[in-house]
């Protein structure tokens, strides 16, 4: 085995780096003297994230003062005990290099059990310069939290918004005034409504595209939870996500689906179900949103609203797309709003109201997301955000919709309506390390 480590150490250093990696809205420090935890979906860039952050730091110390491991590198069989053999191949390579002077760069640590105490310990004796990545957010709270104590910031990567996605198809962002900048602009954004933000498609026709999001699917589900979580009723966590998909934007009540499974002689706990919500959210398959209350108790008991991790994926698993586009737009709406790193809540009672974003103890914004804003649905729809602009003494809202756009006021507070790309091209996102 260490001569494995060697070989892929060596390698490493010899194979040049991919020269077509687009810039991330995400930064991390480089000499925090913590450790650097990336988490996030699998396929979702945090390799060539990782790629871009070892080429700024190359450039001032060369190559050779650089360690990158894959954990998913099918040559490696290792356990925790065995993980001072990168230390050791290393050192073997480069005597005359001390691994104080080193940057570690450790890709889907999560792959071996126990990797918490190496990293310590590599933390604690012998440098400050480490960053890892990892494909559950249980790297993000518990693992990390109780296994470093401290020593970690961490941040998460998602698939490409939609900025990222103008910056990799060369377009600029930021042309939104003429005519043929914000004509090829809202063409984009159509397309990646539907393909959505994992780099490995953007090349690819819709057939072959959907094929390698329903694969990541089965990965993340297979790996990420039944493995992870050694799950015994796969036909019931398999039924479940799919549940989940086509409720893709919409309450989703555990109760219900107990009853469901219950109706159709299926026996399983409640409380099994309840876990196997955990095991989606660990796994970045699906992100559960809580009803806004001043009551922590009560947001707890109160529905969620269920979104998945991508618009592509979520279309690529439901049979149902054109009908669904506003839940599609509503989706892309809450992850932009979840990488802000703000508290994001939805509204309901006396009119719902899609988003509410709270900094610190504030609620700064409301925001409506309707796909068509019509005569059918404005009464509904405006009624809704005008709900939550008085309740939170808010003097703007907004509506955000496929490709109207217009001001109004309405009971003394003013309204935005912004098509989706126009508001998505504005947005600064705010990251926030954890």
């Amino acid at each position: 085995m260490l001569d494995i480590i060697k070989t892929i150490i060596s390698d490493f250093h010899k194979r040049e780096l991919p020269d077509n990696i687009v810039g991330r809205e995400l930064t991390v420090p480089l000499n925090s003297h913590k450790v650097i935890t990336i988490v996030g979906p699998r396929r979702a860039g945090k390799t060539f994230f990782l790629y871009s952050v070892i080429q700024h730091i190359e450039k001032k110390i060369g190559r050779k003062k650089i360690i990158y491991i894959d954990f998913e590198d099918e040559r490696l069989s290792l356990d925790s005990t065995q993980l001072h053999l990168v230390l050791d191949g290393y050192q073997q390579l480069y005597p005359e290099i001390d691994l104080k002077e080193v940057y570690f760069f450790f890709d889907e640590i999560q792959e071996i059990p126990g990797w918490e105490k190496f990293i310590r310990r590599l933390d604690s004796t012998i440098t400050k310069k480490i960053f890892i990545t990892g494909s559950s957010s249980k790297l993000l709270s518990r693992e990390i939290a109780s296994a470093l104590r401290g020593r970690t910031i961490s941040y998460e990567l998602f698939p490409f918004s939609f900025k990222e996605y103008l910056k990799y198809r060369k377009v600029n962002s930021e042309d939104i005034f003429s005519t043929r900048g914000k004509n090829k602009i809202a063409a984009e954004f159509k397309h990646f409504l539907s393909s959505g933000g994992y780099p490995e498609v953007f090349n690819c026709n819709e057939e072959l595209a959907v094929k390698i999001l329903q694969s990541y699917v089965d990965i993340m589900l297979y790996r990420d939870i039944i493995e992870r979580y050694r799950v015994s009723q796969v036909y019931v966590i398999k039924d479940m996500m799919r549940r989940l998909i086509s409720n893709n934007a919409c309450l989703f009540s555990i109760n219900k689906y107990f009853n469901d499974l219950r109706s159709r002689g299926i026996k399983i706990g409640k409380n099994t179900l309840y876990d196997f919500m955990d095991y989606f959210t660990d796994a970045y398959l699906a992100f559960q949103l809580n009803k806004y209350d001043h009551s922590l108790a009560k947001q707890e008991q109160a529905l969620k609203k269920i979104y998945v991790n991508d618009t592509g994926l979520g279309a690529a698993c439901n049979f149902s797309v054109e009908r669904n586009k506003g839940h599609l737009l509503e989706t892309m709406i809450f992850l932009e709003l979840k990488k802000s790193g703000l508290d994001v809540y939805y509204l309901n009672g006396n009119g719902e109201c899609d988003f509410i974003v709270r900094k610190g103890r504030k609620i700064i914004s409301a925001i409506q997301v309707c796909y068509r804003l019509n005569d059918a649905n404005w009464d509904r729809e405006i009624r809704g955000l005008l709900n939550a602009l008085k309740r939170f003494k808010l003097s703007e809202g907004h509506v955000i919709t496929i490709d109207r756009e217009d001001k109004i006021e309405a009971d003394g507070k003013k309204i935005s309506i912004l098509p989706a790309w126009k508001w998505l091209t504005r947005k600064t996102v705010e990251k926030k390390g954890r």
